[in-house]
């Protein structure tokens, strides 16, 4: 293997272990959380940062990836570019972060969601700052700073999470604990940073209006997904929703959260190649890649949303029991968690081929239909709705984004194994469903042992050739 191989299998093993630990911490920091602030308070502090993260989506504007491609580039002046793009970042974050934070008092939230907003748009201010230099670890193939940053962040988080009892806990501690978190990424990142080189920002007027060219698609195509994104928690607060459901939803969405970080690694993988094969005009290549993923997708995506349905109740009462009548909500956001596998596909899939722009107005379809869908759905139906919108709006652009891809591309992609897993899939739920065992750890552990073996009856790899399709050593 070569060095430069070496150093991506490096990169790449490094990021799956960070993003395993880091989606393990958070999830315990989330149980945590749970178990101080109860179900209501989960609901109270979900709403506050919900709110900061809608304002932290609306800075970056692409401008993470931006930054990435530009210092890239060959004979890039990379201190000209990260001068001028951090104070860029900077100005940008604090007026748009402050405006979200003066904002909130003009909402209908109680003063203590108000004052957990405030700190959580502070929290994502370090964050946003931290976010922007990744491009520089990618370039160098360095990207154990990012992973370290990012774990110490959430360390940090947990290990506060878990002192909340020695404080009175409430959701304003609460929301401080992450603002600690994302300041420690930040000291990391820049400390890092300083190793390749000093970094003095400045205004840089021609630097701007470059990034800016480049960014606003993306920019735009992200303030439109905002509105299915967040949108769920973000109608149900203005719609007087009541914080103990909105503690169900956002304890059933954090099952989505743990899950859909698997495709987001794999097609994080699978970007470079895709972008190489479709750049040097591969299409061989570029299929093979592109049917790899839909099958490793799809053969993940199934199970996890046939067992979602059958298992949401007792999955969620095993952190706390009274999680238990949040079932019915997970049972709609599995399948909604499989249409984001497969978007996620095509979403990078779009990036790979150069067609951002030409999603803009899918995006833009789909952010008027989840709006009115959250508003009407909301007021008459509460949590439930907001499930459902969620599904159509994930399965909307999963739908719009394949379109897209499938038609520039002129390929024709195999159903083989995506019938495979709905076989198998329908056969793990009746055995799941109809052979109760005494504890849902069981039942997941029959559940796969039962999807696993009625693969290769319906045409679909054995467990050997599932590893392999979907190993990152084999990409």
């Amino acid at each position: 293997m070569s060095d430069l191989n070496q150093k991506l299998a490096k990169n790449a093993l490094v990021q799956i272990i960070g993003k395993g630990l880091g989606t393990a911490l958070s999830l315990i920091t989330f149980v945590l959380l749970l178990k101080y602030l109860h179900t209501a308070g989960l609901g109270a502090l979900s709403v506050a940062l919900t709110y900061g993260s809608i304002f932290a989506i609306i800075v970056d504007f692409g401008l993470t990836l931006t930054t990435a491609q530009m210092i890239a580039e060959p004979e890039a002046d990379e201190q000209r570019i990260l001068g001028g793009i951090l104070t860029l970042r900077l100005l940008s974050a604090f007026l748009f972060l402050s405006f979200g934070a003066a904002l909130v008092f003009f909402f209908p939230y109680s003063p203590e969601v108000k004052l957990a907003a405030v700190l959580s748009c502070a929290s994502f201010f370090f964050g946003s700052v931290a976010s922007m230099f990744a491009g520089v670890f990618q370039k160098r193939l360095a990207i154990h700073y990012v992973v370290l940053a990012e774990t110490l962040n959430r360390t940090f988080v947990f290990v506060l999470a878990a002192l909340l009892p020695l404080f009175a806990p409430s959701i304003v501690i609460a929301a401080s604990i992450f603002i600690v978190g994302s300041l420690v990424q930040l000291a990391i990142t820049l400390f890092a940073v300083f190793k390749f080189g000093h970094l003095k920002p400045k205004v840089d007027l021609a630097i701007w209006k470059s990034a800016f060219l480049r960014t606003w698609p993306i920019g735009l195509s992200g303030a439109l997904n905002l509105v299915y994104l967040k949108g769920d928690v973000f109608f149900m607060s203005l719609l007087h929703v009541a914080d103990h459901d909105i503690g169900l939803y956002a304890a059933a969405y954090k099952f989505v959260d743990v899950v859909t970080t698997v495709p987001v690694m794999f097609m994080g993988l699978m970007l470079p190649l895709m972008t190489f094969a479709w750049a040097k005009r591969d299409h061989t290549s570029f299929r093979e890649h592109l049917q790899r993923g839909f099958d490793g997708l799809v053969l993940l995506a199934v199970p996890y949303a046939l067992g979602a349905i059958a298992l949401g109740g007792p999955l969620l009462a095993l952190i706390d029991p009274d999680l238990a009548a949040g079932g019915p909500i997970l049972a709609i956001l599995g399948p909604a968690t499989a249409a984001v596998f497969i978007s996620s596909l095509f979403g990078h899939t779009v990036v790979a081929i150069h067609k951002q722009r030409p999603m803009i107005l899918g995006y833009l379809f789909v952010a008027i239909i989840a709006t009115v869908g959250y508003i009407y759905g909301i007021s008459h139906y509460g949590m439930i709705a907001a499930a459902w919108v969620t599904l159509g709006s994930e399965t909307l652009i999963a739908l719009i984004t394949a379109v897209v891809v499938l038609t520039h591309t002129k390929t024709k992609l195999s159903l083989r194994r995506l019938f495979a897993a709905l076989l198998s899939g329908l056969v793990m739920y009746f055995a799941i469903t109809l052979i109760p065992l005494p504890h849902v750890t069981l039942s997941i552990i029959f559940g796969v042992i039962i999807y696993l073996l009625a693969l290769p009856l319906f045409g679909g790899p054995s467990p050997k050739q599932l590893l392999q399709l979907v190993s990152p050593s084999k990409l």
